[in-house]
């Protein structure tokens, strides 16, 4: 029977593979260019479709059965975080990388630089990732693996899809238990925050880092562990306090003070755990209720509860506009700058917390080849993922200067930002901070060139005139669209 099902899958995987090969090969023949709809985003660029200059991978959602032997498991690109993370613990493994939110996808994770708490020991989603299949800009199909066109498989993670569509991933995948222990720790300075991460990614029994910024004097460490069991006297965390997990956790400190000395311990269950700022996208939620006056309570809250999940908070983002109001950024930043980017972001943008987690050396990880040479600087010290999350000014040029600051100041650094979401660059900044040479090199030699570069998509995003504010209107648009089932908001009539 299993085999069957595979066999049905991989008969299914051919003929769609087959489908976007031909429309890519139209569109490569008539020298038209085109971009990939995926049918959903966790992009916070205000995107927009037109439906005959798409190539349509919105069906591309299949997941193949988990192969002990080589601990991996193969995936289409539209498949999400959440049937991924299950699909895998039915089998009592979980990918190496699961990304926070539930409907990050396998390939938007791949093709975005995307990195969770235990990035530190694996590197960022792609480099777990160890073969993709990839549909290339003439329609040819290719496979590029650690051994067969290595350079592809590099180049094409992180390049938002401008290498080809990539129709199948490889992951890898770690031994997995029902729970995850979490000991938290509050310290008063960013720098004695990165001090106890350096000293935890050097412990192999921790499996997860990451820590929160919630303000100035106020910074929480946090390791987690897969345990088999909750101990007794304790309990999992229940559902309202996963879905305000931030919450939670500012709550904890307040009540028992943990130090590094008496850390305070929770219990989730390890889908609780994977995906613990799914609800609210991070510490959304809170801001939301605060921009519509709506007070928080258990009551408006449960209210609440079935339209703050990350993917509605998106829709809404988009249909709403508000993504032009609140500053949604995540950078990689180098360890030796990281406390100084901190306090200029907290200078800047004061309402606002900030998540923070130790990634892999930029050598490490392969970065080192893909942005500009001065990054060499830095190809051997630790990476640590900073997302700044919170309320920008409602002036449309004031929110475009402050996101201009950040941006600058992360190359200033020598940082760099992720591009999933919106950016502000000019075309020579940009080229400043990755290495133009050797992406146009790998676009030639792989057929790419027909199709847009990744600043022409970025730039492309930005001027579509989609997400225009406005607020009560979109947000009952999306609770009417998530009613009736509508998922293709990003598509123009």
């Amino acid at each position: 029977m299993a085999q069957d099902h595979a066999a049905r899958l991989l008969e299914e995987h051919d003929a769609a593979v087959k489908r976007i090969q031909e429309q890519v090969k139209y569109f490569h023949d008539n020298k038209k260019q085109f971009r990939v709809y995926h049918g959903s985003t966790s992009s916070t660029r205000p995107l927009s479709f037109k439906r005959d200059e798409i190539v349509d991978t919105s069906d591309m959602g299949r997941i193949f059965p988990v192969d002990k032997e080589t601990m991996t498991v193969k995936a289409e690109p539209k498949v999400p975080m959440d049937l991924l993370a299950a699909h895998c613990l039915k089998e009592g493994v979980i990918p190496k990388i699961v990304m926070e939110f539930k409907g990050i996808t396998v390939g938007g994770g791949f093709s975005g630089f995307s990195g969770e708490s235990s990035m530190y020991r694996y590197g960022l989603f792609s480099n777990t990732v160890p073969e993709i299949e990839i549909v290339l800009g003439d329609g040819s199909l290719e496979i590029a693996n650690r051994e067969h066109n290595a350079d592809l498989r590099e180049h094409a993670a992180g390049s938002l899809g401008t290498f080809g569509i990539v129709t199948l991933c490889t992951i890898e995948l770690i031994p997995a238990t029902k729970y995850v222990h979490v000991e938290i720790r509050e310290v008063d300075e960013v720098a004695k925050a990165h001090l106890m991460f350096e000293e935890a990614c050097a412990n192999p029994d921790i499996h997860f880092i990451d820590g929160v910024y919630f303000r100035k004097g106020r910074v929480v460490v946090m390791y987690g562990r897969f345990v088999d069991d909750v101990p007794k006297g304790h309990q999992a965390l229940k559902k309202m306090q996963v879905h305000w997990f931030s919450d939670t956790i500012e709550d904890l400190l307040d009540k028992h003070k943990p130090t590094n000395e008496t850390p305070q311990s929770i219990y989730m269950t390890t889908t609780d755990y994977m995906f613990r700022y799914d609800h609210g996208a991070f510490w959304g939620g809170k801001l939301a209720f605060a921009h519509f006056h709506v007070p928080q309570n258990a009551l408006t809250r449960r209210l609440a509860d079935p339209f703050l999940d990350s993917r509605t908070c998106y829709h809404a983002l988009h249909k709403s506009g508000l993504a032009a109001e609140y500053v949604v950024q995540d950078f990689g930043i180098p360890a030796k700058n990281v406390n100084e980017f901190i306090a200029f972001v907290n200078d800047t943008l004061p309402e606002l917390q900030i998540f923070l987690a130790p990634c892999m050396r930029p050598r490490e990880i392969g970065l080192t080849s893909r942005f500009h040479p001065r990054v060499a600087e830095v190809a051997d010290e630790r990476l640590f993922a900073v997302g700044v999350y919170g309320r920008g000014p409602s002036d449309p040029a004031a929110f475009y200067e402050l996101n201009r600051k950040l941006e600058l100041r992360s190359a200033e650094l020598l940082g760099a930002k992720l591009l999933y979401a919106r950016t502000y660059y000019t075309e020579d900044e940009f080229w400043t901070i990755y290495d133009k040479t050797i992406y146009d090199e790998m676009r030639k030699k792989y057929k790419a060139e027909g199709l847009p570069s990744v600043y022409d998509k970025l730039k492309a995003d930005m001027n579509t005139g989609a997400g225009q504010r406005r607020p009560v209107r979109g947000i009952l648009e999306t609770m009417w669209d998530k009613a009736i089932g509508n998922k293709e908001y990003l598509l123009k009539k």
